[in-house]
């Protein structure tokens, strides 16, 4: 994706990658697994929405950007299933490693997992991100 044209989608887009980033530095620095699963699911969701926004014509989406947070909130919340599915519906391709990536990111992440207690588990985040690192890359490909 480079940088999306549409200043909407770019500002979903650098959200996305600074969320990553921060999640990287959580875990390697803080070694705090489950806060660095949580804000990296994040990163998926605004880069979904990054590609949405650039998807859809607009014609269908509003253009000013309190507008366009509260049509993402209403449509898809934080639901990465529904947004990945209206992204594939409006044409783009998935390949198959990152179908697997972003299935293992959906399997694995949900915004109330910030109620769960504990520390998280060191081994599975480096998975999950390296699995959000994916999928951010197919992204960055895609647009």
């Amino acid at each position: 994706m480079g940088t999306p044209k549409n200043k909407h989608a770019r500002r979903y887009y650098r959200v996305a990658k600074q969320r990553l980033t921060e999640a990287s530095v959580i875990l390697q620095e803080a070694q705090l697994p489950a806060a660095a699963e949580y804000l990296a699911g994040y990163a998926v969701e605004c880069v979904l929405k990054a590609l949405l926004i650039v998807l859809v014509p607009d014609t269908e989406r509003p253009d000013d950007w309190e507008k366009i947070v509260h049509w993402m909130k209403r449509t898809f919340g934080h639901d990465l299933g529904d947004l990945r599915d209206e992204v594939l519906r409006r044409g783009l391709r998935l390949p198959v490693a990152e179908v697997a990536s972003l299935d293992f990111v959906m399997e694995n992440w949900k915004p109330e997992s910030r109620y769960v207690p504990g520390p998280g588990e060191m081994r599975h985040a480096r998975e999950f991100l390296a699995a959000v690192q994916k999928v951010v890359e197919w992204a960055d490909r895609s647009i």
